[in-house]
């Protein structure tokens, strides 16, 4: 099978190397188009992958292509092409519904949320089909998902929520774990923060590590560490006091984005359907 990869940010360049690294699927496999050459250069120096000249092209030589563009330029782009039927047309972005993407092709149709941990093979991938995806086209994306990840299809209702915990997630972990770092400086300036930051990775990797191969609850876990009367149950108080209602404000702040970014997409939308609906 022949993937196609239509944008090199972030996401398309991480299921080039991610997809690469697993071995999966061969490099000459995956053809690419990014408006900015450089890009597809330096990963097909790198990788060994094809590039192509235009988007149409991914379109023409791909059974399989995932749009990483932004998610304002979807629409835009999809507009421009001319997708063969048997063509499984997946798109990353955020926003952008499974009925926008059928306003321009009559095949499969498919949303996946990715994470940038799978570049190292771990993460959780989320996906959704539309009812148009064959098994076959289904079983095909299942397969090059979980090679680089765990594969979770969600309902549309449910991939905005759990975006936040799975594509999201390594930026706030991150941001949780740095103001940690922080906090443990500022309490004990001697301790290097350098030093602190790698304390934290070290000990967040072995306590994912804990949690998945002995397939404890994080419930389980707590028991293990916090004695009763302990300095880690006692922290755990000072936490509930605060950390439950800064996550519900993190998800209330989140729906609104999402709710503001789908407002614009549906307007190109409403404009694009009266000009270009494809019929089945």
């Amino acid at each position: 099978m022949r993937i196609g990869i239509i944008g090199l940010g972030s996401m398309g360049q991480m299921l080039v190397k991610s997809l690469c690294k697993s071995g999966v699927i061969q490099p000459e496999h995956i053809t690419v188009f990014n408006r900015t050459r450089e890009k597809a250069e330096n990963l097909q120096a790198s990788h060994g992958i094809l590039i192509t000249e235009s988007a149409q092209e991914v379109c023409d030589q791909a059974k399989l292509v995932f749009l990483c563009t932004k998610p304002l330029d979807i629409l835009p782009i999809l507009r421009e092409l001319s997708i063969p039927e048997n063509v499984h047309i997946v798109s990353v972005a955020a926003g952008v519904s499974i009925d926008d993407l059928e306003t321009f092709h009559a095949g499969a149709v498919s949303k996946v949320i990715p994470t940038v941990t799978s570049q190292e093979l771990h993460g959780v991938s989320l996906f959704t089909c539309n009812s148009r995806t064959s098994t076959e086209d289904r079983n095909e994306l299942l397969t090059l998902l979980s090679s680089i990840s765990q594969s979770q299809e969600v309902s549309e209702v449910e991939i905005e929520t759990a975006t936040i915990l799975t594509s999201s997630a390594p930026g706030l972990i991150a941001g949780i774990l740095d103001s940690f770092a922080q906090a443990a400086v500022r309490k004990t300036p001697e301790l290097d923060l350098d030093t602190a930051r790698s304390m934290l990775v070290e000990t967040m990797l072995g306590t994912a590590l804990l949690l998945k191969n002995e397939q404890l609850s994080f419930d389980q876990l707590i028991e293990r560490v916090a004695t009763k009367g302990g300095i880690t149950e006692e922290g755990l108080r000072v936490l509930d006091k605060t950390l439950p209602s800064g996550f519900d404000e993190l998800f209330a702040m989140t729906e609104s984005k999402h709710a503001a970014l789908k407002i614009l997409v549906q307007q190109q939308s409403t404009v694009y359907k009266g000009l270009h609906r494809v019929t089945v």
